[in-house]
């Protein structure tokens, strides 16, 4: 009876600890403002291929000539590689043109919208889909 008493509690707390970063993860929806869509028009600086999100950097001109710094977050390299992104699809200089959800802190960081549309230099670039995060 102890052994078996012991046994569930130790099967429990492994089901308990390894659900704890379940829990933790996916919090797009409490930095980024699902409600608002704002497409952006920008030249990337720098586009980051690595777990847990790939990350690009670009620079957008307002129409008074001022140069804002975004972050974009995207999916995992895996879902972008099933949707036929590289680590070269976005490369340094392109320009890029997309829809974005904004960060709710009012921050040029933001959430890139792969269910619609993403242009690179004018063409549409591989894989839209799922933007879930």
């Amino acid at each position: 009876m102890k052994r078996s008493v012991a046994r569930t509690l130790v099967v429990a707390s492994a089901l308990i600890c390894a659900s704890i970063p379940l829990v933790a993860h996916h919090g797009t929806n409490a930095s980024y403002d699902p409600t608002k869509k704002v497409m952006l028009d920008g030249v990337i600086t720098g586009f980051t291929w690595r777990n847990p999100h790939a990350f690009v950097e670009f620079d957008v001109t307002d129409p008074k000539g001022t140069v804002v710094h975004w972050v974009g977050e995207m999916n995992s390299p895996m879902v972008l590689k099933a949707a036929g992104w590289t680590a070269t699809t976005l490369k340094p200089g392109d320009r890029i043109m997309m829809t974005v959800n904004p960060s709710r802190a009012g921050t040029a960081v933001c959430v890139i919208d792969r269910s619609l549309p993403v242009f690179v230099n004018g063409k549409q670039a591989l894989g839209t889909g799922d933007s879930q995060n």
